[in-house]
């Protein structure tokens, strides 16, 4: 496949994005307080940022300069806009693959879940006592009802017994897990 371009949403004339996922500057003249400045375009380097490592690049126009994640860039540009509720999710490249191949709309779940799957996801998986799995604790909370995050934390690290009628673990610890000893009965002085 040949590496093609488009402009950069929101800097036409200033920069495109290809279909590989690179960003580069075009030429230009820029006006300065002195004068008037010839400007090279060239492929700008990305470096990444956050917790998860996307890969970014600092555009300027104006004199305001603005560091943007090259997958919104390559997902505006090559995919289209942002259909309403939906997020960019990468495929099994991973997030420094931001090609156009790498790249598609998806719901905020189908994100978590694709991070999940990369390593990426900030929060711990866990498994209710049923067996339903969930990508982290507050959705599991949100979906159980009758419990909340840090009920389901608590089970998780042996501070509670139960949360939501279920106890609860970690999806990477190992699937027998001791059940935590339920609390006695506290007998009363006299």
């Amino acid at each position: 496949m040949k590496e093609q371009w488009r402009d950069v949403i929101g800097y036409v004339g200033y920069y495109q994005v290809s279909n590989f996922g690179r960003v580069r500057s075009l030429d230009r003249v820029v006006h300065r307080g002195t004068g008037i400045m010839k400007l090279k375009g060239k492929v700008l380097s990305s470096s990444p940022s956050g917790s998860v490592g996307h890969l970014t690049v600092h555009l300027s126009e104006g004199g305001i300069q603005r560091t943007i994640q090259v997958y919104r860039l390559v997902a505006k540009a090559w995919i289209g806009p942002y259909p309403a509720g939906m997020e960019v999710c990468h495929g099994l490249k991973g997030t420094k693959d931001n090609s156009v191949g790498n790249l598609c709309y998806g719901t905020r779940s189908e994100n978590n879940f694709d991070k999940r799957r990369d390593g990426t996801h900030g929060g711990r998986a866990v498994r209710r006592s049923d067996g339903v799995e969930y990508i982290n604790m507050c959705v599991a909370a949100e979906e159980t009802g009758g419990c909340d995050a840090n009920g389901i934390w608590s089970v998780c690290n042996s501070l509670k017994y139960t949360a939501g009628s279920y106890w609860w673990e970690y999806i990477d610890k190992p699937k027998k897990k001791k059940k935590p000893k339920k609390p006695k009965k506290s007998k009363k002085s006299t």
